[in-house]
C-alpha cells in the first residue's frame, strides 16, 4: 500500500525537486531575465544583435539539457511506478510454470 500512496507522493516530490534543482543549476531564470540585456555593456545595434543571438543559442542549449534531464527523471518515475506490477507479473508467470 505504501508504494502507491505515500511512496508516490514522495517520488513525485523528489522528481519536482530534481527538476527545480536542474533549473537553478542551469540558471535558466537568470538567462531569461537578461535575454535582452546587452553583454559587456555594448550598446550599439550590432553589439545588441550579437548578444541576443548568443544568449538565444546558450538558452536553447540549456533548455535542451533541461528537457533531457526531465525526460530521464520522468522515465525513472515511470519505472518506479511500474516496478511492483512487473514483479507481480513475473511471479505470476513463474507460478504458472511451476504449477
Amino acid at each position: 500500500m505504501w508504494w502507491y500512496t505515500v511512496g508516490v507522493k514522495n517520488a513525485v516530490f523528489f522528481c519536482g525537486r530534481q527538476i527545480r534543482e536542474a533549473w537553478l543549476a542551469l540558471a535558466l531564470g537568470i538567462w531569461l531575465k537578461n535575454l535582452f540585456t546587452p553583454m559587456y555593456d555594448e550598446r550599439s545595434i550590432f553589439g545588441r544583435a550579437i548578444s541576443l543571438v548568443m544568449r538565444i543559442v546558450v538558452l536553447l542549449w540549456k533548455m535542451a539539457w533541461l528537457a533531457l534531464w526531465m525526460a530521464i527523471i520522468l522515465a525513472l518515475l515511470m519505472v518506479w511506478l511500474l516496478a511492483p506490477i512487473a514483479v507481480i507479473w513475473v511471479i505470476r508467470e513463474h507460478l504458472k510454470v511451476l504449477f
